[in-house]
């Protein structure tokens, strides 16, 4: 069933433009990714095996190469290395043991997503007012954060290992 895109949170669409439900998607039809500066032609959408879900094959190839500014924040997932030998009993590092380990971890993640506020109309048109008001007024669009991003785009920029100890008896096996 189609719809006008404003009762969903689409990756990106315009003003009128129709949104369907992943369910409904067939071959053929084409789709809005990375914020409306390219799109995908559907090749396969089928049932996947668990409920809920579809199993979709996009062709993204379009034209040619699509321009998209050097600024832009993208999700990506890089292909998994290739796996490195076991390097178990090296002969530096001794024997090895499996231990439990307390880490904490700090990460700097970017979070790109919408939110429909209220705001002054002095405030709208003025792109520092906007800032500053929405800067000290977390409490207007913090629910619409969604920690998982999920509701628009989430980038990891930086993790550092600030801790890192064995755990109460090491729980050594």
């Amino acid at each position: 069933m189609s719809a006008l895109c404003n009762h969903t949170r689409a990756d990106y669409h315009h003003d009128g433009e129709i949104c369907m439900y992943a369910r409904d998607l067939s071959p053929g039809d084409k789709l809005s990714v990375l914020r409306g500066s390219a799109q995908a032609v559907v090749r396969e959408a089928d049932p996947a095996e668990e409920d809920g879900w579809m199993s979709v094959l996009l062709d993204v190839s379009g034209d040619g190469p699509t321009l998209i500014s050097s600024h832009t924040v993208l999700s990506v997932r890089r292909p998994e290395p290739d796996p490195q030998p076991d390097i178990t009993g090296d002969q530096d590092d001794g024997p090895l043991t499996t231990v439990t380990v307390d880490l904490t971890v700090t990460e700097t993640v970017t979070y790109d997503f919408q939110s429909e506020i209220e705001l002054p109309a002095d405030v709208v048109d003025d792109e520092n007012e906007l800032h500053s008001y929405l800067d000290e007024r977390e409490e207007l669009w913090l629910d619409d954060l969604d920690p998982t991003g999920k509701n628009g785009a989430l980038c990891i920029t930086e993790r550092t290992l600030d801790e890192a100890r064995v755990a109460g008896d090491g729980g050594k096996s």
